[in-house]
């Protein structure tokens, strides 16, 4: 594709993948709306971006908010009277064991990692529908296919946000409007340093620029389901056929301390006592 003069938003670009993803799109020429919480290094990364000669409009907000999320398509058609790709890369960690998850863990979670790239995608299809073209690619994770251990939550959201876009897929056949997912293994971004549970993970961490690549393959290449690194497709390969040996792996590899099983029963009695 000639992204010269093409529209593209990216959610999450003050670091990490959709830092990286936002300067490739500059490179090519396209023109950007990228947002991010943190207004700083978004700012930061707008101007790497317009170092590259690209236009950049930029949006600080918390894609929790519904009303965030849904400006942002506004916004690029105020500025540039179109939108040609949606990138939803935004999304928030949540590695804490189940017994320490609150009721708020689930809802902000889910509002992040998968409510905010439907609001934006319903958003985002009418002009893509008048222009009789465009490209949503959605940044799930492996997480999406393979539950790790003390993930219950994240692995939810990102099943919703890979579900959702193989349904919107099919519901946008014939439409020109083309829906792919990225299913991202362990990437060396800053997401390790929030874990709220003590991570087993301790292999290699791939640089940002492989999912950068697969996004790029999925619009050029019209793929719609692409895993990086490749080596985490047998893993769910395994899941889908033999789920009972994957379950039985993913328990023996990051184990349940039954320290943890016995402070939390205890915490359950305490709580039913002091409610009586």
């Amino acid at each position: 594709m000639d992204y010269s003069g093409r529209v593209v938003l990216v959610t999450g670009a003050s670091s990490g993948i959709g830092r990286q993803l936002a300067l490739d799109f500059a490179k090519r020429g396209a023109r950007l709306v990228i947002s991010a919480r943190r207004s700083d290094l978004l700012q930061g990364a707008a101007v790497l971006c317009r170092a590259e000669g690209a236009e950049v409009e930029t949006m600080a907000g918390d894609l929790g908010e519904r009303a965030f999320a849904e400006s942002m398509v506004a916004r690029a058609l105020v500025r540039f009277g179109r939108l040609d790709v949606l990138v939803n890369n935004a999304g928030i960690p949540k590695h804490k064991h189940f017994y320490d998850v609150t009721a708020d863990d689930v809802d902000y979670t889910m509002r992040v990692n998968f409510m905010a790239p439907a609001y934006l995608s319903i958003a985002a299809i009418p002009p893509m529908l008048r222009q009789e073209e465009g490209y949503i690619v959605n940044i799930s994770s492996g997480a999406g296919k393979l539950p790790p251990p003390r993930e219950t939550v994240y692995a939810a959201s990102k099943y919703a946000l890979t579900g959702f876009s193989e349904g919107l897929a099919v519901d946008l056949a014939g439409s020109n409007i083309h829906v792919g997912v990225i299913h991202v293994g362990p990437i060396a971004t800053e997401i390790w340093d929030k874990a709220e549970s003590p991570v087993a993970y301790s292999g290699k961490k791939f640089p940002v620029s492989i999912v950068s690549d697969a996004v790029f393959r999925c619009i050029d290449q019209r793929r719609h389901d692409i895993t990086v690194p490749r080596r985490l497709a047998p893993l769910i390969y395994l899941k889908t056929f033999l789920p009972g040996l994957f379950r039985w792996g993913a328990a023996r590899w990051d184990p349940i301390p039954r320290s943890v099983i016995d402070e939390a029963r205890k915490l359950a009695v305490d709580e039913a006592r002091a409610g009586t």
